[in-house]
């Protein structure tokens, strides 16, 4: 089966996940046209069906999740200021926790 373009994106630019809670920030690096190295995040939120069947991803959010997102945008972003040379590495994929 062919890979999609989401999965394609996460192999090949993937750098590392941060999370709080249920909320996950994939941060992955992207080139311009020019060449020019950046890094970027993209926010997702983990579920489970109230019988525990079925289980996924979800790029849907809601009021409760505030206070979550909220944290895994700022630890997002404080990650890529501190580490601005991950543009200009090979990815090799790496998952931080949130602390508790």
């Amino acid at each position: 089966m062919a890979k999609s373009k989401k999965d394609s994106e996460k192999s090949t630019n993937y750098i590392t996940t941060i999370r709080e809670g249920a909320i996950g920030a994939n941060i992955f690096r992207g080139v311009t046209p020019d060449g020019h190295a950046y890094l970027y995040f993209s926010l997702s939120r983990s579920w489970k069906s109230a019988n525990g069947s079925r289980e996924g991803y979800s790029d849907r959010f809601y009021e409760r999740n505030a206070d979550a997102l909220q944290a895994v945008v700022a630890k997002a972003c404080d990650w890529i200021s501190k580490n601005p040379e991950a543009a200009d590495a090979e990815p090799e994929g790496e998952q931080i926790a949130a602390a508790a």
